[in-house]
């Protein structure tokens, strides 16, 4: 790829002016610069539950037959296809994402395009509150997304998915809604701070933040397009989200508009933690919770320790998989008993079709992983060495369609 206008890309997501429409068709035409790959460009905006997924608005940059492969595409109801519109990579081909998982969906993509398409790049952004924002491009052979593509569109993909959650509830904002808790000039200058803004540290953080920004719009700043994308983090410290507004005069503000995920409360956790522990759920590392919120990987850490004791369970796999889309986070119900409100849920079993492929060493180290075990606790209890489990977990990472230990049970729990 070449250093076309990342940043321009990134200020789209966060412009309020236009209608969701508009915004849309925007966002398209300005991504669709940034990719030499593919073609009939199509975005889309949906909403999530465990059982059910609904197409919001969608545009593409072709025939109109390329919006309703997206429509399409949403109406497959397979478990492998119900995992990547609600979890799973941001960055991704089909044929790495489902082909390897359910090899039958590469003729269902061929049925639905009139055999013109045999794989997808995908772009998802999740708002963490059940809906997302959905970029892709369409290719006639299978391909894998580079390094750079999976870096630069992964970063994006958080802006994406920031840009859509603070759209849902920030349109018609103006300088005396609740959520604005800060307000700079273009210079940089503090104006009001509010709420939690208000602390000085807290304040010097939003202007050094305000600067910063501004200085990655410059020409200079745009040039170099993979360093502005790991400064220009999803949030400001966890909860911020700054946007031009201009006045009636024409005059510029830098609005730090309050723009965290919000959660349903999981009994004892705090915000921060239940918003670390639902991204967890979805598949991310901790390096991309890092980004996504804008809070330190040692904080990630911190939050995830946090909750997995809080929460009475043995790691961070136990985690993923309770906030996995189909595990017992997704179900709970509440009730009331003797004045005490309880949490309720059920933790599906593992079903057998996703262990077939493996052989029963490799079950054997799955179950291990799935209890939290280290490569290292692992070769103890088996007497092997550490080589030969890490060969293990590779081949049930490649046989199960996952990249990493936290991803694993997310993808077993919402399959079961």
């Amino acid at each position: 790829m070449t250093n076309r206008d990342w940043v321009g890309l990134i200020e789209e997501t966060y412009r309020l002016e236009d209608d969701d429409d508009d915004w849309l068709k925007r966002l398209l035409e300005h991504a669709a610069t940034l990719s030499n790959r593919g073609f009939w460009p199509t975005i889309g905006t949906y909403h999530y539950t465990p059982k059910s997924l609904q197409l919001e608005r969608s545009a593409a940059l072709g025939p109109a037959h390329a919006r309703d492969i997206l429509a399409a595409s949403m109406q497959v109801q397979t478990p492998t296809v119900s995992y990547f519109f609600r979890s799973g990579p941001a960055v991704t081909s089909l044929s790495e994402a489902l082909y390897t998982r359910e090899p039958d969906l590469a003729a269902v993509v061929q049925q639905i395009t009139n055999g013109l398409v045999h794989d997808k790049l995908a772009v998802k952004g999740l708002t963490g509150q059940g809906s997302a924002l959905i970029l892709c491009w369409l290719f006639s052979e299978r391909i894998v997304p580079t390094a750079q593509e999976r870096h630069r569109w992964q970063c994006v993909a958080s802006h994406l998915g920031a840009g859509l959650r603070l759209r849902e509830f920030a349109q018609g904002l103006d300088l005396n809604s609740s959520s604005v808790e800060a307000i700079f000039d273009g210079a940089g200058k503090l104006h009001e701070a509010r709420e939690g803004a208000q602390h000085p540290t807290t304040r010097a953080s939003l202007r050094k933040s305000v600067c910063r920004l501004d200085q990655l719009r410059t020409r200079h700043g745009r040039s170099d397009p993979d360093r502005a994308l790991a400064a220009w983090e999803g949030l400001v410290q966890g909860r911020w989200s700054l946007v031009d507004h201009f006045d009636s005069d024409g005059r510029r503000f830098v609005l730090a508009i309050k723009n965290d995920p919000r959660f349903p409360d999981p009994r004892g956790l705090t915000l921060r933690e239940r918003q670390v522990a639902e991204f967890i759920g979805q598949g991310h590392s901790g390096k991309e919770i890092s980004y996504m919120l804008g809070i330190s990987p040692s904080a990630v850490t911190n939050c995830t320790t946090r909750a997995v004791h809080k929460l009475g369970l043995s790691s961070l796999t136990e985690l993923a998989a309770f906030f996995s889309p189909n595990g017992p986070r997704a179900s709970l119900a509440e009730y009331g008993v003797h004045g005490n409100t309880l949490l309720i849920g059920a933790y599906p079993l593992l079903p057998a079709e996703q262990v077939v492929n493996l052989t029963d060493a490799e079950r054997e180290v799955l179950a291990a992983l799935l209890t939290g075990s280290t490569n290292r606790h692992i070769a103890q209890r088996r007497n092997c060495s550490e080589h030969t489990v890490a060969n293990q977990v590779q081949s049930i990472f490649r046989k199960v369609g996952v990249h990493s230990r936290s991803e694993l049970p997310v993808r077993l729990q919402r399959e079961a």
